[in-house]
């Protein structure tokens, strides 16, 4: 049995690490960090300002990490979020934060319901490996 315990974080904390888009200039992967999008591929750069709400499917489109999965659009931040992810889909005893948390919607308690369902383990499981494999450097497919 695998176990994960929900560390009380939320979306904006796992948005502090920087984040891949696809480049709106050349349509290469770009990092986003302290508000800035940088590509490496066209040297494009430019202030880039988004509020990362879980509720506002608004930017989904320009994450670098997103796949079909399940029906729906599977989608990470960066490896940390994937790591998270991983880490939760895959556990098969899942704990909430701690009591004393003043947190009560974490990142992981607004996961939709096909994500967290076990029926999907495995189908997830296989989307997130490819998200990894379309990681940092890696070309759009």
């Amino acid at each position: 049995m695998t176990r994960h315990r929900d560390s009380g974080d939320c979306l904006c904390e796992v948005a502090a690490h920087p984040v891949l888009v696809v480049c709106p200039a050349c349509s290469a992967q770009a990092v986003v960090a302290s508000g800035r999008l940088t590509c490496t591929a066209c040297a494009h750069v430019r202030p880039y300002k988004r509020t990362w709400c879980w509720d506002d499917q608004r930017f989904v489109p320009d994450l670098w990490l997103r796949t079909p999965c399940a029906g729906h659009t599977l989608w990470a931040l960066n490896g940390e979020h994937l790591d998270l992810l991983e880490s939760y889909v895959g556990a098969t005893l899942r704990e909430d934060p701690s009591v004393s948390s003043v947190r009560r919607m974490t990142i992981l308690a607004k996961l939709p319901v096909w994500l967290k369902s076990a029926k999907h383990r495995d189908e997830v499981l296989r989307g997130i490996r490819r998200l990894r494999d379309s990681g940092p450097g890696a070309p759009r497919r």
